[in-house]
């Protein structure tokens, strides 16, 4: 165990940007059961009352008390980041855990690449497995975990809104890529990936996958669009995602 991963672990968040592409390989996150409640709890930050009133209400009620709290009191807050800095510490240590072993740190979770953790209890906290992938992807500033198991992607950095809009049109289509690029021979997903891109490029998709991934929106002529009729593909703007996002994703691949 390095000084380089406690140090690193120091940062509240991380992304080793280094990483573009991984595949066939396990992606687990690990995150800290009820992270800002326990803190609250072990140093307490809370009158004992408050701490109890707190434990019998459900976890959405309890973190909007506990965002209250510390939006009025940002020693709260301050607390809470020392202490999930000292508690991810104490994790990598715990089980060995090396800088390159860390993809990605989101607060209270820690994405770590192969490597399976014997220890997760660190005192009060408890560290638990939330989700398990097999390949990622860094596109335009976006992490996409897919897990093979499941036929999942989950995705950092995209709004709720607009993954909702394409869940079923692009992105399930980036989906289906990746999972594809587990199991196809360069030359193989060469040939899928050039079908695919004509089909794009020709507007022969499903309208909505050219909503923009950025906005959830078409853009026409300069104009942002909640939706368009089926004639008006041919005067879609459907570059961004393609330079953004397929371009990369189709290098990455073959």
């Amino acid at each position: 165990m390095g000084v380089s991963a406690k140090t690193l672990v120091e940062k509240t968040n991380y992304l080793d940007k280094d990483i573009l592409y991984l595949r066939n390989i396990l992606i687990t996150e690990y995150d800290i059961k009820s992270a800002g409640f326990t803190t609250i709890k072990v140093k307490k930050l809370l009158p004992e009352d408050v701490i109890s009133d707190l434990e019998k209400l459900s976890k959405d009620q309890r973190s909007i008390y506990i965002g209250k709290q510390i939006l009025k009191h940002p020693k709260i807050g301050e607390e809470l980041i020392n202490t999930l800095i000292d508690v991810r510490k104490d994790f990598v240590v715990l089980n060995d855990i090396n800088e390159e072993d860390v993809l990605s740190i989101k607060r209270d979770a820690l994405f770590i690449i192969k490597k399976v953790p014997n220890h997760f209890k660190v005192g009060e906290f408890e560290f638990r497995p939330k989700g398990s992938y097999s390949s990622y992807c860094y596109l335009n500033g976006k992490e996409f975990y897919y897990s093979s198991k499941l036929d999942l992607l989950d995705i950092k950095g995209l709004s709720e809104d607009v993954r909702e809009k394409q869940k079923d049109y692009l992105l399930k289509d980036i989906r289906k890529i990746i999972g594809m690029g587990e199991k196809l021979s360069s030359d193989q997903m060469f040939l899928f990936l050039k079908q695919y891109r004509s089909k794009y490029l020709n507007g022969k998709l499903d309208k909505e996958t050219y909503r923009d991934l950025e906005t959830g929106m078409y853009s026409v002529n300069g104009y942002q669009m909640i939706d368009i009729s089926e004639d008006m593909i041919k005067d879609v703007d459907i570059s961004q995602n393609y330079i953004n996002y397929l371009v990369p994703l189709f290098k990455l691949l073959v």
